[in-house]
């Protein structure tokens, strides 16, 4: 059986990248990843349901499709 594969802004996760910087950037944000309710945060894990990013305030799942590199 193959594994799944995730993605993050059309990069592929693999093992490397959990320690890796990212930025949640929200819904209402339209893309802008300068706006004011974006966070940063590292990766811990991912599932089907999510990456599990660790912020300065908190560690919470987030949606592939909210997060982009750095």
């Amino acid at each position: 059986m193959e594994e799944k594969k995730y993605y993050i802004d059309g990069r592929e996760l693999t093992q490397d990248c959990i320690g890796v910087k990212v930025t949640y950037v929200p819904t209402h944000a339209n893309g802008n990843a300068s706006h004011k309710d974006c966070e940063g945060g590292t990766i811990m894990s991912w599932n089907d349901r999510g990456v599990m990013v660790n912020y300065v305030k908190n560690k919470c799942r987030t949606d592939f499709q909210d997060l982009i590199w750095g």
